[in-house]
Formats: C-alpha cells, sequence, structure tokens
C-alpha cells in the first residue's frame, strides 16, 4: 500500500540541492519557468504568461500534495533556497500498480549541469523508501533526447512507445515511457 500522506512537507538535500514544497512566494519563479519556451518545449501543459497563471500552477501543485495525487519539489541551490530553478517530482500515483509517474522541469539555465540526474536519485529514493513504490514510470516526448539520457543514465529501462497518445494545441503527440523497479 502506498503512503500517500505528506504532511509535514518532506524535504530532500543532496550536496549541492535543496528540494522543498513550491509555495505561492515561489509564483515568479515558477512562471519563469513555466513560461520558458524552452523549458517547455517537450512538456504539453500550458504557459505560464501572467502571474495568476504561475499562482495557479503552485494552487495545482500544493492541492496534489493535500490530495495525496501527487507529490513536487522545488529544485533549488542548497546554498540560497529561496529562488526555485526547477520542478521535479510524483505527478501521477496509480495505487493498485504500486507505481507512480516522475516528471520534471528546469530552467535551461540550469541546464547540463547535472542537476537534474542529483535531484532524481532522492526523489527516487524517497519513492521507494517512503512511499513504498515498486515501480517509477517516466514519460517522455521522443524528441527529447536529454530527458531520455538522464533516463538511462539512472538505470530506466525503455518500456513502450505510444503514437498519438494525446494531443496539445492541435499537435498529436506521441510518447516514450521509461520504468524503473525497486531492486531488493
Amino acid at each position: 500500500m502506498l503512503n500517500l500522506n505528506f504532511h509535514p512537507f518532506p524535504e530532500l538535500k543532496t550536496q549541492r540541492l535543496r528540494l522543498r514544497q513550491v509555495m505561492p512566494t515561489d509564483a515568479k519563479s515558477v512562471m519563469r519557468i513555466r513560461g520558458n519556451e524552452e523549458a517547455m518545449r517537450y512538456i504539453p501543459r500550458p504557459r505560464a504568461k501572467t502571474m495568476d497563471d504561475a499562482l495557479n500552477v503552485v494552487k495545482m501543485l500544493t492541492d496534489g500534495i493535500n490530495e495525496g495525487k501527487s507529490i513536487n519539489w522545488a529544485i533549488t541551490n542548497v546554498n540560497n533556497p529561496s529562488e526555485i530553478f526547477g520542478i521535479m517530482g510524483y505527478v501521477n500515483f496509480y495505487p493498485q500498480q504500486n507505481k507512480a509517474e516522475i516528471g520534471y522541469m528546469l530552467h535551461p539555465d540550469y541546464w547540463g549541469k547535472g542537476y537534474v540526474p542529483e535531484a532524481i536519485v532522492e526523489v527516487e529514493k524517497f519513492g521507494f523508501e517512503q512511499i513504498n513504490l515498486q515501480t517509477i514510470e517516466a514519460k517522455i516526448d521522443p524528441r527529447n533526447d536529454n530527458s531520455r539520457k538522464i533516463l538511462l543514465r539512472n538505470n530506466y529501462q525503455f518500456d513502450r512507445l505510444v503514437q498519438k497518445e494525446m494531443t496539445f494545441q492541435e499537435e498529436e503527440l506521441d510518447s516514450e515511457y521509461y520504468i524503473k523497479h525497486l531492486i531488493y
């Protein structure tokens, strides 16, 4: 059975990163990330164009935590936790399968510095040890080579390709699925 109670909110730390809850005071940073065309290129979600859009994203993330439907962390520098430059977490839970879908996004100014691989290790550890996940699944746009490389380097295995799985802004999109199982 999955443990989907995230109160108090679990902060995670690595050598360089602090992963904490996304708060309304982060709206400006959320807008900077979710409004950036490059950061959102392969993420089929509406862009944040206004502070209200960003606050709605924060509310969605908070509601997901409160309802036990998702949990997302703000990615910050351990020495400057007030400014977020990415978001990572479990965007969907599948309790019957002891499985969750992981997702992440990072502002392009922070790409190529190893932040996502560093953060994903802690988020996976939390998922396996605290949530009791057996499987973590990632769904990416097949055109997103960088995300695929991150997943493969972090020992995810290709699972399947689903063609025309969704439509976003009148474009039919394919999805590649990658999985990682708990190793006993």
